[in-house]
């Protein structure tokens, strides 16, 4: 072995393999409900995306981040930091009533579900969840939050419309694992019922 791949540096990255987020996720109802109206709106709009699977449909709160194996103490603290906001949590209904592209990017865009006060729950439970997360040691969530739910990926840019609304009551707050690039389902990793 040569000094030089010894040299920091030089050692390759490890493969991110692990992505952990907080995440809700819709009821059975309200997956029919998406199903129906992804459908529809890919149709209307001339998308060749494909809907995202029943099983990896969510709103994603807090990042936790990208990883090369599971980190098993960082999974323990935001566990610990998840049970205290769900033990101050009371269930609450959500609301996606806005289509709309998010243009983040050239290509393969994100098609998702927004909304106005119907999803303001979700960004009160964000807030509540980052600043539990920032006293446990585990920062990187941005001040700012829109919530929303992808429906598809599509190169074609859909403007702002009027859709569902989509709507279900948030009861839990779930830990969810996603194998990065190879479309598994999620795993949960911790579930948290709302209680305050």
């Amino acid at each position: 072995m040569t000094q030089q791949t010894l040299l920091p540096g030089f050692e390759p990255e490890p493969e991110l393999t692990d992505r952990i987020f907080f995440a809700v996720l819709p009821d059975a109802g309200a997956i029919a409900r998406i199903n129906t109206l992804t459908a529809e709106l890919k149709a209307a709009h001339g998308m060749r995306g494909r809907a995202i699977a029943d099983t990896r449909l969510h709103a994603t709160l807090c990042n936790l981040g990208d990883f090369p194996g599971m980190p098993d103490s960082l999974v323990a603290r935001a566990g610990k930091a998840a049970a205290s906001v769900a033990e101050a949590t009371a269930p609450f209904a959500v609301s996606f009533d806005t289509a709309q592209t998010f243009i983040n990017r050239s290509r393969n865009r994100p098609f998702v579900l927004t909304g106005g006060d119907g999803v303001s729950g979700l960004g009160s439970l964000y807030k509540s969840l980052a600043m539990a997360l920032l006293k446990a040691g585990l920062p990187g969530n941005p001040p700012s939050y829109t919530p929303h739910l992808t429906l598809l990926y599509d190169d074609v840019t859909a403007p702002p419309q009027a859709a569902g609304p989509i709507d279900w009551t948030v009861r839990e707050l779930v830990l969810v694992h996603s194998h990065i690039g190879q479309n598994l389902p999620y795993t949960a990793l911790g579930r948290w019922s709302l209680q305050g």
